[in-house]
């Protein structure tokens, strides 16, 4: 499809808001129109990071293209058909009309399921907002068009197509998953400012790395080293007019004392050279434009790596949900060896934010010897045989 010839293009547009300030959105354009219904959930997408919505309107751009061009349906008639025949389109190229796509500029596995994912997630969106008269299939077997709806496209596992047909180039990057003490250490010792190395310590104490930067002043409980984040895996609902319904966490002594260190220290520092007052707790420290606006996700985990190197760890196998993990492995390793102290589901899922222990599995080290020995010795002393 050539540039000249696509119906559905992403421009950019500038809205005044109701305090007069102006914000930028990405917008789907229909004959350079706007989109109501698409843009809706585009605007889902933008509201906490402006390129996550970019990226998205992207991707359904390329989509409603194909549709329009190929099939000649719009978005709200098409049924998962379509979409599996996108995604071959996405790998081979057109073979009908000999345009197939050259092996070593196509895409890769990672963008093919970009694509899946934003296509299958806006479907999921159309059904919780909208309904349609649309026909469905699931293999050979026909659904009913009232039950299924917009179900029939974001419930089928699409992926597979890719996996048969298109290895994943990058593979598997290995990564650190669970510090060990001397990680731990290393890493706290090579970070730059006391603002670095308190967000650090407060993954490991179970936060995210989103709910760590989202701490406030006066979310923080000094005395008994009480921390409660304001914002959970991108999504600011949990916190309505005065409550807050996201879980406390104690943080250890040592911890609270580089929080404090840091608050009086170098935060009051920025906050007065800037003169921007705020009550989110990590700013950013540095002269320049961004001095005493809230540190982004993006800026700290450059700054993770950065102390990687510095510290002789490979920086490219650091990650910021390494804490996370870590902290859960010190639990089930600590109430594996301690049963009669051990912490509950109840209090694990407390302080981990989990809605149930199933959440844990992506957590565990199989490899754990200390598992493993407790594992062992609750056999042995239950009376089974080693054979």
């Amino acid at each position: 499809m050539s540039k000249t010839t696509k119906r559905f293009k992403v421009k950019m547009f500038l809205f005044e808001t109701k305090q007069g300030t102006v914000v930028c959105r990405y917008m789907l354009t229909d004959n350079l129109l706007p989109m109501l219904v698409p843009n809706q959930y585009v605007e889902v997408k933008s509201i906490n990071k402006l390129g996550t919505g970019r990226n998205h309107a992207n991707n359904l751009c390329v989509f409603l293209n194909y549709l329009h061009e190929y099939c000649r349906i719009s978005y709200d008639t098409a049924s998962n058909k379509h979409v599996r025949d996108f995604v071959t389109y996405l790998i081979y190229g057109d073979s009908e009309d000999l345009r197939i796509t050259d092996p070593a500029a196509g895409r890769s596995y990672s963008t093919i399921s970009s694509y899946v994912g934003t296509i299958t997630d806006f479907y999921r969106w159309l059904d919780q907002n909208y309904g349609s008269q649309m026909t469905f299939y699931e293999g050979e077997r026909r659904c009913r068009t009232q039950s299924y709806l917009y179900g029939q496209i974001y419930t089928y596992k699409y992926k597979y197509i890719i996996g048969r047909s298109l290895p994943d180039v990058k593979g598997s990057r290995e990564y650190i998953k669970w510090y060990t003490e001397d990680e731990k250490k290393l890493l706290c010792n090579h970070f730059l400012t006391l603002r670095d190395e308190a967000v650090f310590r407060l993954t490991l104490a179970g936060l995210r790395i989103d709910e760590a930067l989202s701490v406030c002043l006066s979310s923080y409980d000094p005395v008994l080293k009480i921390v409660q984040p304001t914002r959970s895996k991108k999504r600011q609902s949990a916190v309505t007019g005065f409550e807050n319904r996201l879980r406390k966490v104690r943080i250890a002594d040592k911890t609270g004392e580089v929080l404090d260190r840091y608050i009086y220290e170098e935060r009051t520092v920025a906050e007065n050279k800037s003169r921007i007052i705020s009550d989110v707790m990590f700013l950013n420290l540095n002269e320049g434009a961004h001095l005493g606006k809230p540190l982004s996700y993006a800026n700290y985990r450059k700054i993770l790596r950065g102390c990687a190197y510095r510290a002789g760890l490979d920086e490219k196998t650091i990650r910021t949900h390494s804490g996370r993990s870590t902290r859960v492995m010190e639990i089930l390793e600590y109430n594996a060896q301690n049963p009669g102290a051990a912490k509950t589901n109840v209090q694990i899922q407390q302080l981990f934010g989990w809605a149930s222990m199933d959440a844990i599995m992506p957590y565990m080290n199989h490899n754990s010897e200390i598992m493993a020995m407790a594992a062992y010795e609750k056999r042995r002393k239950g009376g089974e045989r080693d054979d």
